[in-house]
């Protein structure tokens, strides 16, 4: 368990320095570059995580599997020769996905996107960078996969945070130096991606366990898992769908500078996300794991408990972004007119990530067991209700209107997917996921920013501003734990041996 609390300790570091990156830096590049132009960046986001779930599985597949033989020194070479073989496909499907998007790149420009001050000729170049970028970033995430398989999170988020260093703060000596233009910025990501990717893979490579001869091209090795991999690929693909209808809508029938609104408004609300991602990663092998020792007992423990911790972060931050989402805005951009716009859609989109992040724990527990068929269906229901609501919902409502899918499709996977995993995994444990592990902190955290909402004045740009939302933020961090029995006991036995000793 220590190993397991050092990843996840070392996972937070990371995604909180990547949080607050993006915190620093974001509205610099809209000041720098525009709105319409950092609608661009959203659109570039968008294929990144598009391009993300085209490795038909192999990403995830590897992950599961390394899990499983990393303590097995019989199986060294097999294993080397499943990352070799993961490798190669992966870095053919960057070639193919950066030369696709190049050659389609003025279709895109000219039929797709709502342009006002961007020249279509300077659209289409900014769309094949953006296309480059993209895939050069894309093989680091099939090395993170390997790392987290591997266990070794305290190596992958010093990387993560070297390079969103330099891709964050990196870019403004050259926007303000070189060009303060839109297709910098993107050569300027697509040399960071680049770099992370080739860095990542020489940790992998030397965190692997050593072999007996040189590393080999072996289809045979990928066999094992394909099925498996073909499920996550199916996954993923809804997934995507899911995720990225609503950006992908708005760019088709609002102006550009709507994209980048909502772009701001996700970039606020995905940083939910990051506060989940490290519970995943970490918890997903050891669930891989302990379900190949069919070591039940301890799985459905870890299970509940790191449940009640997850909902404990997200019930704390999703709750003060919710309520006080205006005044976070505010605080961060300094301009009350994109808060008035935007804080209405950062509710909703936090309400959504707040429900996506508390099923991670459940799809964790569905992939130990190499269940995908679950997931799937609950994406493909999501991805055929949800594409005609967003066409309606961004005709009529704008920006707000599309977080209407991504909010009713979380819902409908808490409602209905959680019930039905249970039918099959960990039989008897439903109640207590919901009742006991989730709704406790839940209500306490949002009790106490509705109140604290009542009686304290409006967050102001000020530094007393500042103290007021973390103080805010702290309150209702300190009552959802207290809400949450796992959360009370560790505190209590913590505070027992300090009294001791």
């Amino acid at each position: 368990m220590a190993t397991l609390r050092i990843n996840i300790l070392s996972n937070y570091a990371g995604q909180i320095w990547m949080a607050a990156m993006g915190v620093l830096f974001l509205p610099q590049y809209i000041h720098i570059l525009g709105m319409e132009a950092f609608g661009l960046v959203g659109l570039m986001l968008s294929f990144q995580a598009i391009l993300q779930l085209f490795d038909f599985g192999v990403g995830s597949a590897t992950n599961r599997e390394l899990s499983r033989r990393v303590h097995d020194p019989a199986l060294a070479d097999g294993t080397r020769d499943l990352v070799r073989t993961s490798e190669i496909i992966i870095w053919l499907l960057v070639v193919a996905a950066a030369l696709l998007i190049w050659i389609f790149s003025g279709l895109m420009a000219d039929h797709w996107l709502h342009l006002r001050s961007i020249g279509h000729g300077d659209a289409s170049r900014d769309v094949a960078i953006m296309g480059i970028a993209a895939a050069l970033y894309w093989p680091s995430t099939f090395y993170a996969n390997c790392l987290s398989g591997l266990e070794r999170q305290p190596a992958l988020n010093l990387i993560n945070v070297l390079f969103t260093t330099l891709r964050y703060a990196g870019v403004l000596p050259v926007l303000l130096w070189v060009s303060p233009s839109i297709e910098t910025f993107l050569w300027w990501y697509a040399a960071v991606g680049a770099g992370q990717s080739v860095a990542t893979a020489i940790v992998v490579w030397r965190a692997l366990p050593k072999g007996t001869r040189f590393a080999l091209w072996c289809v045979e090795e990928l066999h094992g898992g394909r099925h498996f991999a073909g499920g996550l690929f199916g996954v993923g693909i809804l997934a995507l769908g899911v995720s990225q209808v609503d950006r992908l809508i708005l760019a088709s029938l609002r102006p550009l500078e709507d994209l980048g609104q909502y772009t701001l408004a996700l970039s606020v609300a995905s940083g939910l996300g990051r506060m989940v991602q490290p519970m995943f990663n970490a918890l997903y092998p050891r669930f891989s794991r302990l379900v190949a020792r069919h070591d039940m007992t301890t799985l459905r423990e870890l299970y509940h408990l790191s449940s009640q911790y997850l909902a404990v972060v997200i019930a704390s931050v999703a709750t003060v972004l919710i309520v006080f989402a205006h005044g976070v805005l505010l605080l961060w951009t300094g301009d009350a007119m994109i808060a008035n716009k935007v804080a209405l859609p950062l509710s909703m989109l936090v309400a959504g990530y707040a429900l996506n992040g508390l099923m991670n724990i459940p799809y964790a527990m569905q992939l130990a067991h190499g269940w995908t068929r679950l997931a799937m269906g609950l994406n493909a229901a999501s991805l055929l209700l949800g594409i005609p609501l967003c066409i309606w919902a961004v005709q009529h409502y704008g920006i707000t209107g599309a977080t209407l899918p991504w909010l009713f499709a979380n819902l409908a996977s808490i409602a209905i997917g959680v019930p039905l995993m249970h039918r099959r995994l960990l039989r008897g444990e439903m109640t207590v996921w919901y009742l006991r592990d989730n709704l406790p902190p839940i209500l306490a955290a949002l009790a106490v920013a509705l109140v604290l909402d009542g009686l304290l004045p409006p967050i102001a740009r000020t530094v007393p501003g500042l103290f007021l939302l973390g103080f805010i933020s702290a309150a209702t961090l300190a009552f959802s734990a207290l809400a949450s029995p796992g959360m009370r006991k560790a505190m209590s036995m913590r505070l027992a041996r300090h009294m001791s000793a």
